[in-house]
């Protein structure tokens, strides 16, 4: 019994001190970590003494390299922006799909209404309104805080 206890310990401290990843993020930071899962714009992990899960944007990170046998998978593309007219490679995100994402400042937009406009059309001309703003600034990533005729706003986010 105490040699089958002394294993079942030894299996589980093995792999809570295995350091199965590397997480490369865009900005060039390295993070040793566990990998759990990709779901939806989070990428979730632990880090190598730790039973927390952790999660950051797959915006952030640019590759998760597998240690075991050097398998490097791309989580996502970084975005170059070079002028206004590149606001379609502006993503819209949650405030909690930021994480690992730093915040560069606030997009403000105004748009005036036009008669027999429907509160769609005017919704997506201020998206792409606050996103042309985004653009020449910048920045890749807007979280959208008020959609409304007269007051545009918006959160703007890089790498």
């Amino acid at each position: 019994m105490k040699n089958l206890l002394i294993a079942l310990a030894l299996i589980i401290s093995v792999q809570l001190f295995a350091q199965t990843h590397e997480i490369i993020k865009h900005d060039g930071e390295k993070l040793e970590v566990n990998f759990i899962k990709t779901e939806g714009n989070l990428v979730y992990y632990a880090m190598p003494n730790s039973m927390e899960e952790l999660k950051i944007s797959k915006y952030a990170v640019a590759q998760l390299h597998e240690k075991s046998n050097n398998n490097s998978k791309i989580v996502s593309k970084k975005i170059d922006l070079t002028s206004k007219s590149d606001y379609k490679k502006i993503i819209v995100l949650k405030e909690s799909e930021t994480i690992g994402l730093k915040k560069a400042n606030d997009v403000t937009g105004f748009l005036g209404k036009i008669k027999g406009e429907t509160r769609w059309s005017f919704a997506e001309m201020g998206e792409k309104s606050l996103k042309q703003n985004a653009a020449k600034k910048g920045n890749q990533f807007i979280v959208i805080t008020s959609n409304k005729m007269d007051n545009l706003k918006a959160i703007a986010y890089t790498y």
